[in-house]
């Protein structure tokens, strides 16, 4: 049995107002079996204070719902265990409730809520923090990898391997709509020449998708992209450690940890941009789209696999994926996932 005392020292509300932080960790806010509770009674409720104990979820439980003080049927899957001054409870859909008690009711209910949800968001806080030194050092850990620096490296000598001109042309088709893509002018021979030329029947547009537009397209580079996510989660982690942080700013700051998660999952996806650009097909592609462009254009890949290579005899060079490559971060990714997503692994909805 509850502490009745400290339960009404005020009002009901009073109650779930005044509770640490410490003491929401220790509670309970929900069960899924009300009727077993000291003092539960089908009996109209006593004329006295109240206040909103536990909310009560049976949904799908197989002796069915649980039946409301009011309705006198067991009509709800989901209520509130309303406490009275003197020991008695009664178990109330929250339809119900608010109907018999109005504004009082919603008062009681809203702050009960409130404290539920300040436990739920503590306690994400806490997991948080508790792997903010992981955190932190895994996102560095990242940045550092050689495989970081392996795929800018790779993209540069791609950039110098192709040229000033095509390379700023394998940008554009990266940074647009990712096509290979070649116009054709076909002449219409029915109608006789003007003075600018012959006449243009219509334009056909022929080209494969750019594998790989990841390593291509313009931007800042991962490691740049990973040091502001590193600074930002840093920021998020500090006001997460702060003094008297409101239930707000916790739920503000997981909901940004998400979305920095989702970028560094946007630079793993960007980085396995470099295996599929250098793909067998994905280069017959590129190289035929250059000879299209240029046909003196003395790329080819036919001599090696998975590599370009320059075939004018002029100029043995090659350019390639590194050796070894991988992409780093997995780690960083499961540890981020369970510190956003933690919760109890028993919550049922109030």
């Amino acid at each position: 049995m509850a502490d009745l005392a400290s339960l009404f020292d005020k009002s009901g509300a009073g109650y779930w107002k005044t509770r640490s932080d410490d003491e929401l960790l220790e509670m309970e806010f929900t069960t899924d079996d009300p009727e077993s509770l000291e003092n539960v009674s089908n009996d109209p409720p006593p004329d006295e204070e109240a206040m909103v104990e536990l909310a009560y979820n049976v949904a799908g439980r197989e002796r069915g719902r649980a039946q409301c003080v009011f309705c006198k049927h067991p009509n709800h899957d989901r209520g509130v265990v309303m406490l009275y001054r003197d020991g008695q409870r009664r178990l109330v859909g929250r339809d119900c409730a608010h109907k018999r008690y109005g504004v009082v009711f919603d008062e009681l209910v809203k702050d009960f809520d409130a404290a539920k949800d300040r436990r739920d968001y503590v306690e994400r806080q806490r997991t948080i923090l508790s792997k903010r030194a992981d955190l932190v050092d895994l996102i560095r850990t990242m940045r550092l990898d050689p495989n970081v620096a392996a795929f800018s490296d790779t993209r540069q000598r791609l950039s110098d391997f192709l040229g000033p001109a095509a390379w700023g042309r394998l940008v554009r088709v990266a940074d647009g709509d990712g096509y290979l893509a070649t116009e054709e002018r076909l002449r219409d021979y029915g109608r006789e020449e003007t003075r600018g030329g012959s006449h243009v029947r219509g334009v056909i547009v022929r080209g494969d998708v750019l594998r790989g537009a990841d390593l291509v397209r313009s931007g800042p580079s991962v490691a740049e992209r990973l040091l502001g996510i590193e600074r930002e989660v840093e920021g998020v982690l500090a006001t997460l450690n702060g003094q008297d942080v409101t239930t707000r700013s916790i739920r503000v700051s997981l909901v940004r940890l998400g979305e920095l998660m989702r970028q560094i999952e946007e630079q793993r996806i960007r980085m396995r941009g470099l295996i599929s650009f250098f793909d067998n097909y994905n280069l017959l592609a590129v190289a035929g789209w250059l000879r299209k462009l240029d046909p003196r254009s003395p790329v080819v890949t036919a001599t090696l696999p998975d590599r370009f290579v320059m075939a004018d005899g002029r100029d043995p060079r090659e350019c390639g994926p590194p050796g070894d490559y991988r992409v780093p971060g997995g780690a960083l990714i499961a540890i981020m996932q369970e510190a956003v997503s933690a919760q109890r692994k028993v919550d049922r909805a109030s």
